[in-house]
C-alpha cells in the first residue's frame, strides 16, 4: 500500500508528518535531510529526500554512482556542476549526471530547500572531503 507523509509545516518550517529530520553528517553543520520515501517506506527503487541547508552552509562535495535530479523549493545559493559554480534559487530544476561532482551551498542570508530524487538499487556516495567546499573563482 502506497504511503502519504502530509506537509505539517508551520511559521516558516518545512516539516512532514511522519518523517523524522536527521543531520546529514556530523562534520555538515547546518545541513538536515528527511527521507521521505526510502527503504524505511517499502521503496527499494526510489529515494526522495529534502534537504535543507543553514545560511552559508554547503553540503559535501560528492560524486555518485548514479544520476539525480534536484528541486529548489526554497531560498537560493549556488550548485558546483564539475568545476563550474552556478546561481540557483526556488523553483529551478537541475540534472546531475552520473559521476559528475556536485556540492549545493546556501546563499549567506538564505535558507536553501531542495528536494533530491534518486533512482536506483545501489545509492553509494564518494565524498571527497565531507568538510571541503570549494570557493568561487
Amino acid at each position: 500500500m502506497g504511503i502519504i507523509h502530509h506537509f505539517a509545516g508551520q511559521n516558516g518550517s518545512w516539516d512532514w508528518e511522519g518523517v523524522a529530520v536527521e543531520d546529514y553528517t556530523h562534520k555538515l553543520p547546518g545541513v538536515t535531510t528527511r527521507r521521505f520515501i526510502s527503504r524505511q517506506d517499502g521503496s527499494y527503487n526510489l529515494e526522495l529526500r529534502y534537504f535543507e541547508l543553514a545560511p552559508g552552509a554547503s553540503s559535501n562535495l560528492e560524486q555518485h554512482v548514479h544520476e539525480h535530479a534536484v528541486l529548489i523549493l526554497r531560498g537560493q545559493g549556488q550548485v558546483l556542476l564539475g568545476d563550474e559554480w552556478h546561481p540557483i534559487k526556488f523553483g529551478d530544476a537541475i540534472f546531475i549526471p552520473t559521476d559528475e561532482i556536485h556540492q549545493f551551498r546556501a546563499a549567506e542570508d538564505d535558507t536553501l530547500g531542495f528536494l533530491c530524487a534518486v533512482l536506483g538499487r545501489h545509492l553509494r556516495t564518494v565524498a571527497h572531503d565531507l568538510a571541503q567546499t570549494v570557493t568561487t573563482g
